[in-house]
C-alpha cells in the first residue's frame, strides 16, 4: 500500500515548517495553525499542539542507488543516529533493505530506507516547489543528494495499545505483517508503504531518549498494485484518534 498523506500534530508548526524546508529543502506549505510538507508523492500534514506527548516517527524512501548520496547529504546536515558505531542498518532479509536514522523536528526520528525489491529509480524526480538539485542519471550515484531524491512516506509510528491485535485485525483485510514483530513491535504493511504498529513508552531506535506517545494520525494508503496482494479499502480505527484509511488505487 503506497502511502498518500499522514494528518497528525506538532508542538510547533514553526519548528516543524523550517526543518522541512531549510534541512531538507522540501516544499512547505504554512497556514494558521498548520504546516503542510510534500515529500515526494505523499504530503504530511501537521497540525500545532503544543501538549501533544511523545516523539515521532517516520521513513522516506530513497532509491537504493541513492543511498549514498543520502548519506553524504546528511552527514553534512542534520547528522545521522547511531547504534554504537553503526549508522547504517541492514534491515531483516524479509525486507531486503538498508536504512540511516537521523534526527527529526520537534524530537522526532526520521529515517531514509532504500528497498531494493522496488524498481529501480521508481518515481525519482523533480519535485514541484523543491530546491532544484543536480540532474540525476539513473543508475548513478555522483549527483548530489536533492529533496526529489525523497520519492515518499514509506513508514508511519502509530501507537496502539494491543499491537498483535491490531497487526492481526490489519492482516484479516490484507495489510500483512512483516516476520519480525514482537507483542511491542509490528511492521504491517507492504514494501511501498507500511504502519510501524508500537507500544506506548517504547524509545525509537535507535535512540534512547526519543519516546513512543499516542500523538493523533490518521494514514491515508491506496491498495497495493495488481498482482501485490488483495487489500479490502476501508476505515481501520487503530485507537483512539489513530486511523488508517486505505482506498482503491
Amino acid at each position: 500500500m503506497e502511502i498518500i498523506s499522514v494528518d497528525t500534530v506538532t508542538r510547533s508548526t514553526a519548528e516543524t515548517a523550517a526543518y522541512y524546508e531549510t534541512v531538507l529543502g522540501l516544499p512547505v506549505q504554512k497556514e494558521i495553525g498548520a504546516v503542510e510538507v510534500a515529500v515526494g508523492r505523499s504530503v504530511i500534514r501537521f497540525r500545532e499542539d503544543p501538549a501533544a506527548e511523545g516523539d515521532q516517527h517516520y521513513a522516506f524512501l530513497v532509491d537504493d542507488t541513492r543511498f549514498d548520496a543520502a548519506r553524504a547529504f546528511l552527514e553534512a546536515g542534520p547528522g545521522l543516529l547511531s547504534d554504537g558505531d553503526r549508522t547504517e542498518f541492514e534491515a531483516q532479509e524479509a525486507w531486503n533493505a538498508r536504512s540511516l536514522y537521523f534526527p527529526g523536528p520537534d524530537r522526532s526520528v526520521l529515517e531514509v530506507i532504500a528497498r531494493r525489491d522496488l524498481p529501480s529509480n521508481l518515481g525519482a524526480g523533480h519535485v514541484p516547489g523543491a530546491k532544484a538539485s543536480s540532474p540525476h542519471v539513473p543508475g548513478t550515484q555522483s549527483a548530489p543528494f536533492g529533496p526529489g531524491d525523497l520519492l515518499s512516506v514509506s513508514e508511519v509510528g502509530i501507537a496502539v495499545p494491543d499491537v498483535v491485535g491490531a497487526a492481526d485485525r490489519l492482516t484479516d483485510v490484507g495489510i500483512g505483517r512483516y516476520p519480525d514483530g514482537s507483542a511491542t513491535f509490528s511492521p504491517a504493511g507492504h514494501i511501498d508503504g507500511m504502519l510501524i504498529l508500537v507500544s506506548r513508552g517504547r524509545t525509537w531506535f535507535p535512540t534512547s531518549d526519543r519516546v513512543v506517545g499516542e500523538p493523533p494520525v490518521t494514514v491515508m494508503a491506496t491498495a497495493p498494485r495488481k498482482g501485490t496482494g488483495a487489500v479490502v479499502p476501508g476505515t481501520y480505527e487503530l485507537a483512539p484518534g489513530r486511523k488508517l484509511i486505505v482506498v482503491a488505487a
